[in-house]
């Protein structure tokens, strides 16, 4: 009798462990539209905030929802650059955007591309244009 519920007890902690371990890796996809903005201001204002100290603005700011506002300077097939710092990647179609409109995005801060240098966002949406 004891060697089935030593047996039993083994294979129970066996799942649990498997199931906490599963829940672990395989997260569910954040939503960066629906999360609280970590930072709202100007595409050149969070630009300059990233170049006077690198560490600690990467440290505070990775992987965290943003708001930027700021000109569109470039537009390429699925991305769009921002006041010629920020390359925003957007999960929204782009054909209503034009170069020289003032837009508002919400994503999400993913570092910075030294070949191109420029800031990286993606899973981006526009939540305003002028």
């Amino acid at each position: 009798m004891k060697t089935k519920n030593f047996i039993f007890l083994t294979l129970a902690f066996i799942a649990a462990t498997g199931i906490v371990l599963l829940s672990y890796i395989y997260k569910e996809h954040r939503t960066i539209h629906t999360e609280k903005v970590d930072t709202n201001t100007t595409a050149i204002a969070f630009y300059s905030a990233f170049i006077k100290d690198k560490a600690v603005f990467n440290a505070i700011h990775l992987d965290n929802a943003v708001e930027l506002k700021g000109l569109i300077t470039a537009i390429e097939s699925n991305r769009i650059v921002l006041d010629q710092k920020i390359a925003v990647t957007l999960e929204s179609d782009l054909t209503a955007l034009k170069i020289n409109k003032k837009i508002t995005i919400k994503g999400r801060y993913v570092g910075f591309d030294d070949l191109l240098e420029h800031l990286k966002i993606d899973q981006a949406t526009v939540t305003s244009t002028q």
